[in-house]
């Protein structure tokens, strides 16, 4: 007998995380991409130590640490470069829940992602945008672009922020979708050189002033990430697009003028930047555990819990995801005794026996950080003279006591396994 063809929409992170998981434990996933080539995409991503335990089941996080540079430190200041608090806590990280926290390239992650899934021989089709879902008792067809058509036993709508399988899946439950509300906050990400002055210690940087918060953090030896959230009224078009090079040397002066009396090493950061992308930060209705599924679908990362980078969990909550769904599929190995009887859990009884369970024990989770992650872009992005001095107090504080400090990120990074 066949083995049961799982349809994954999606080749960023998590879609091919899941291919592998799924070939080892004997099915036959095909990963589905809209773009027609894989490549260059975005600035960065956090890869924190729940996020790292993942891809280091499927043997990435060696590579992604090598060739990058894991946090030593978190540092934050005022605008000017007064120290608010520092601590060496992510020093532990990698004794405390195995693994460390580490930025890297999205580009970088992605590729390698997908080389990953040809080497194994999964079959990514890239190319090939979803446009349409249609579920039977035991199957499931998806439709694509150009009158193309395949049909599996299940799908895996895991196709980001702007997942057309989310929209799909709400569609044919008679859920309306609203549109996305804008936060009034934008971000501009980069990456540059890294200048010399933040050479010294691998660290999670960031700088509070009136209205702007700005990160940084390395992306590999030499080079580091950066990103500036500010208020703009005007509503920024949500889309990673890189800026073109004709058009950054404007980005870089209407940065560098924004951010008149800061810290110079923020200045340097910008004005030496190899590419700059802008994007508005927007809001979803959160989706209850019963609209993460229907009967042959279900949905993961950003996908299910779309969330704003404040908190620098999405891509490792969509890692969490994927631990957690695999983990419920049964191993179907041909030839055993048990065979059939795990191969009935494909049948109709399916999102009884797991996509349920699975959404009723990730929503919660990713609920609260969700909200978690919008609450703590209000905070950072304050405007007034009292307003800002309150957080920066806060800031001071939240320093001030080592174990509450752990606490927080132990909530965080022990998931989705714990490891002696």
């Amino acid at each position: 007998m066949s083995p049961p063809v799982v349809l994954i929409i999606g080749c960023g992170i998590a879609g091919p995380v899941l291919g592998n998981f799924f070939k080892r434990k004997g099915y036959h996933p095909i990963v589905f991409e809209k773009v027609p080539e894989l490549g260059d995409a975005g600035a960065s991503l956090m890869l924190m130590s729940n996020g790292l335990k993942v891809l280091n089941l499927v043997g990435l996080a060696d590579t992604l640490k090598a060739e990058s540079t894991p946090l030593q430190e978190l540092w934050d200041a005022s605008d000017t470069g007064e120290v608010l608090g520092q601590s060496d806590l992510p020093k532990t990280f990698g004794d405390r829940y195995s693994q460390p926290a580490v930025g890297v390239r999205r580009t970088t992650v992605n590729l390698k992602l997908k080389n990953m899934l040809l080497d194994i021989g999964v079959d990514v089709r890239e190319g090939w945008e979803l446009v349409d879902i249609q579920e039977n008792e035991d199957s499931v067809t998806a439709f694509f672009d150009g009158g193309r058509s395949v049909t599996g036993s299940f799908l895996i709508g895991c196709d980001g922020i702007r997942a057309a399988s989310r929209s799909i899946l709400l569609r044919n439950q008679g859920i309306a979708q609203g549109a996305p509300v804008y936060t009034g906050l934008t971000q501009t990400a980069g990456i540059s050189v890294t200048p010399e002055p933040l050479r010294q210690i691998s660290a999670m940087r960031n700088w509070y002033g009136d209205g702007i918060h700005v990160i940084s953090y390395p992306v590999g030896p030499n080079h580091t990430s950066w990103a500036i959230t500010q208020r703009e009224t005007q509503e920024k078009e949500e889309t990673w697009r890189p800026y073109r090079p004709d058009e950054i040397l404007e980005q870089r002066q209407q940065l560098s003028f924004l951010l008149q009396g800061w810290d110079p090493v923020i200045r340097q950061m910008v004005n030496s930047s190899e590419r700059i992308i802008k994007f508005g930060l927007f809001d979803r209705a959160e989706l209850k555990p019963e609209q993460w599924h229907s009967k042959r679908c279900v949905l993961v990362g950003d996908a299910a819990h779309p969330t704003s980078p404040h908190l620098g969990q999405g891509a490792n909550q969509a890692l969490e995801d994927c631990f957690h769904l695999s983990h419920s599929m049964p191993f179907l190995e041909p030839g055993s005794e048990q065979y059939d009887e795990k191969l009935q859990v494909m049948g109709s009884s399916l999102w009884k026996n797991i996509f349920r369970p699975f959404a009723g024990k990730r929503q919660p989770r990713t609920s609260l950080l969700v909200r978690g992650a919008r609450s703590q872009g209000d905070r950072r992005v304050v405007s007034g003279t009292e307003a800002c001095r309150q957080r920066d107090s806060g800031i001071r504080a939240a320093y001030k006591d080592s174990t509450v400090l752990s606490a927080k990120f132990d909530d965080l990074l022990r998931e989705p396994f714990q490891t002696l």
